[in-house]
């Protein structure tokens, strides 16, 4: 059966499912020891939170006019803007704030991406199908207050850009809970993927580098998803600046790079599929987009580890770490499901293994529901082997532009696309990027890596100081 043919039947068993009539797994049945989380000493710090507003004693409002709140200032402005040839938004401030200055810039794509992806496309126009999704979302997904509170930020932000929100096909306005769909795609969606990390004796000065090859569903008529890609570039009130390859609309993080070096990527995987267990989930998205935010590279697989093992997923993913090799393993790849999650080994240099580490869609180191889709197994050895010819041939290391290269090779061309493509060195920071674009004389998707990517260093992206 063809990768496609796959993924459009596991989709539409994740839009069929109810909480009722789907067996309950218990997580506990994974004997990995890496399904623990890690002791308080592993744990990074929490980011500090803005203090409460002060409470008013009773006479203060009429002791005196001038002591008076005064009005709110107003709304900071985020504009998009190209760096490098890149489409990039610059979002700063609180949640809220941040969620407001994306929704006013991006409405018009927000509001497209909902409509030809989630409801004509995965939904098949149908507005029942898309309701299914919406009650599975809210009785199923859990999304932190902060992200609540950036979700309704951007819901005003899109009211007040004058942007007509009514979706005629479902016979009303946009809303909070179609914004939170959007970001718990990973619960009721799925997408491909492909990547490498590589370090030591691979590459250049032994500096980890790292590639992404994101693939995902493209809607057929309008492509929007394949022409709406940009470069979110956040500067949190609290927490380390990040940049995430996303879509309008899109808080949670399937592909991210913050400042300290430290990168993840979503793949989905061949473990278990559905809905319906006890609990609430948390999007990966969110875990990923907390990562960014708050960890160096020494706190971001102890995060992680401590996340994934309460997430209560339903779906299967890979979920990749990358850092700078320093204080903490140069990547860690998590396999999970909703029977728990294992954590592939790296390469055992000392015995002569290679120091690589290849990723596309099917678990190495836990038992897979499903078999590994031919495809993805194609795509694995197509990135292995251009590795190793990388390693055997020139200067014996894989160099950025080579790891790019081999991206192309794993490309999707079909009703999947690749949507973005990256290659990213976490030491120095810098980025070999593309994004998804449409054909001006067929019309039709083309690919990331079939453009020449861009050079740039992270700190261009996020701008600023």
């Amino acid at each position: 059966m063809k990768r496609r043919s796959v993924l459009k039947l596991a989709v539409v068993a994740l839009a069929a499912c109810t909480p009722s009539g789907v067996t309950v797994v218990d997580r506990g049945a994974d004997p990995s020891p890496r399904s623990q989380a890690p002791t308080d000493a592993a744990r990074p710090a929490p980011a500090p939170t803005a203090a409460a507003p002060a409470t008013a004693t009773p006479g203060a409002a009429t002791a005196n006019a001038a002591t008076a709140p005064k009005p709110a200032a107003a709304p900071v402005e985020a504009t998009p803007t190209t760096v490098a040839g890149l489409p990039v938004l610059r979002l700063s401030g609180t949640p809220h704030e941040m969620g407001f200055q994306h929704g006013k810039a991006l409405a018009a794509g927000i509001k497209e991406g909902i409509t030809e992806f989630c409801v004509k496309y995965r939904s098949h126009g149908i507005r029942a199908r898309y309701e299914q999704i919406r009650k599975r979302v809210a009785s199923e997904v859990e999304f932190p207050a902060e992200i609540t509170d950036e979700l309704e930020g951007m819901l005003e932000g899109m009211e007040a850009s004058g942007v007509d929100l009514t979706m005629p096909l479902l016979k009303r306005k946009l809303d909070l809970l179609d914004l939170q769909c959007l970001n718990s795609v990973d619960h009721w969606g799925l997408f491909g993927c492909s990547g490498v990390t590589a370090w030591g004796a691979c590459t250049a000065d032994g500096e980890v580098l790292t590639s992404r090859n994101f693939d995902f569903d493209a809607d057929p008529d309008a492509h929007a998803i394949v022409r709406l890609g940009i470069v979110l570039a956040f500067h949190p009130k609290e927490g380390r600046p990040f940049a995430s390859f996303a879509f309008p609309g899109l808080v949670g993080v399937t592909t991210g790079v913050n400042d300290a070096g430290v990168a993840c990527f979503l793949h989905v995987a061949n473990g278990t599929f559905g809905g319906g267990e006890i609990g609430r989930t948390i999007p990966l998205l969110v875990i990923a987009r907390e990562l960014m935010q708050e960890c160096d590279g020494a706190h971001a697989a102890p995060l992680a580890r401590e996340r994934l093992a309460k997430a209560n997923v339903r779906n299967s993913f890979l979920f990749r770490v990358v850092t700078r090799g320093d204080d903490a393993p140069p990547t860690s790849v998590f396999e999970i499901d909703s029977l728990g999650f294992g954590e592939q080994k790296l390469p055992d240099v000392a015995a002569g293994e290679k120091p690589l580490l290849v990723a596309t869609n099917h678990y190495r180191t836990r038992k897979g529901v499903f078999e590994a889709i031919p495809d993805s197994k194609v795509r694995f050895s197509n990135l292995t082997e251009g590795a190793q010819r990388c390693l055997l041939n020139g200067d014996h290391v894989i160099e950025p532009e080579e790891a790019f290269a081999d991206l192309e090779k794993v490309a999707q061309d079909g009703g999947i696309v690749t949507l973005h493509s990256l290659v990213f060195v976490p030491r120095s920071l810098d980025l070999w990027a593309s994004f998804s674009r449409i054909s001006e004389k067929s019309g039709r998707p083309i690919s990331a890596p079939h453009a020449k990517p861009a050079r740039v260093n992270l700190r261009e992206l996020l701008g600023g100081d």
